[in-house]
Formats: C-alpha cells, sequence, structure tokens
C-alpha cells in the first residue's frame, strides 16, 4: 500500500493484501499507518464493484463521496479514460462536506 501526494491531497495507490494474509490486519495496520503520516485529506478510487474493497474503507473511516463529486475527484486527481471514472468509486479521509 502506498501513497501518491497529489495538489492538496494523498490518493491510496495500489493497496493489496495477498489473498493468503488478507483478514490479519495487515491491511488496516498499513492504512492506519497512511492515516497517520497523512496531513491532507486521503482519496481511495476502486472499482464500483469491488464491494468489499468499498467495505473495508467505510469500516475504516472512509466516506463514499457523491457520484457527481466522484466525478469531478476522478477528473481532477487521476488521470484515468472516461470507462474508468464510469465504473469507479471514490471514498474519502476525512468525509468530504457534500453540497
Amino acid at each position: 500500500m502506498g501513497t501518491q501526494p497529489r495538489r492538496d491531497v494523498d490518493l491510496i495507490r495500489h493497496a493489496y493484501v495477498r489473498p493468503e494474509h488478507q483478514r490479519r490486519g495487515i491491511g488496516a495496520s498499513l492504512l492506519e499507518h497512511i492515516k497517520g503520516m497523512s496531513t491532507w485529506r486521503i482519496l481511495v478510487g476502486t472499482w464500483e464493484a469491488a464491494g468489499w474493497a468499498i467495505r473495508f474503507y467505510r469500516h475504516h473511516g472512509f466516506e463514499q463521496v457523491s457520484h457527481e463529486r466522484k466525478n469531478a475527484l476522478l477528473r481532477t486527481y487521476w488521470t484515468v479514460p472516461e470507462h474508468q471514472i464510469e465504473t469507479s468509486v471514490v471514498l474519502a479521509h476525512p468525509p468530504l462536506d457534500e453540497p
């Protein structure tokens, strides 16, 4: 698991724990470490179909942003094709104040 500073946020990048090592607290420990190191808001993008990942981040204090806000964030902080924007979600910690 790593982060990428991008303007005024940190993006979580490449956040994976090998399947045989999952459910042992490794991902949670890494995420807590990242949260402790970051001085900015942390954003993570994942596939909308990855319910397990969304649940993991929500369990650890991230909040999924609205569809409209997600599109704007993906276009601002990531370089991804439109197809990926439509099939992704973004979660934020601390949560964004939605309009």
